[in-house]
């Protein structure tokens, strides 16, 4: 889960708990030990997603795990407008992989919310590589959160960093 997701959802647990006291009938007490359970259900929400590994440079192995690696490239130098970000992905035997599925979530890290793009699918080509369009609105450090799915589970959290 994002950073901006689990604060969403801790607020909404919050929320949750004023609501749940506050719709209390006439007599009835909301008590410390359902306070504590719902709190911990928040909490444990809290823990879903590590932090993604900061990624090395573009063209450079990334390693997932001891099993596959991939390497990624942008089709040209980022700057403003909207920029492909290429992603392939092999076996440790180095033959190209396309069975994960792939979301990105592209934003300025000064700027939290305002331009991020929310998780995207990456797209997979018939050569097998994964491509997002980047929409750069603005001048300055960008972000690109990326997840790998293999079969139907995370198996990997990275993040790459890049100015404009």
């Amino acid at each position: 889960m994002s950073p901006k997701k689990t604060l969403t959802f801790l607020a909404l647990c919050s929320v949750l708990l004023a609501v749940l006291a506050l719709a209390q009938p006439q007599g009835s007490h909301f008590t410390q030990a359902m306070a504590r359970e719902t709190i911990a259900g928040c909490a444990e929400a809290k823990e879903a997603a590590p932090a993604p590994v900061a990624l090395p440079g573009a063209g450079e192995k990334c390693w997932i795990g001891k099993e596959y690696y991939f390497i990624y490239s942008f089709d040209k130098k980022p700057k403003m407008g909207t920029v492909i970000l290429k992603i392939q992905v092999f076996d440790q035997a180095g033959k190209r992989d396309t069975s994960m599925e792939i979301t990105g979530n592209s934003g300025m890290p000064s700027m939290r919310g305002a331009h991020d793009s929310g998780d995207v699918s990456f797209q997979l080509n018939k050569r097998g590589d994964y491509l997002l369009p980047l929409n750069l609105v603005m001048p300055g450090e960008w972000e690109v959160r990326l997840t790998f799915f293999k079969d139907k589970g995370a198996i990997f959290y990275g993040s790459l960093k890049f100015k404009v």
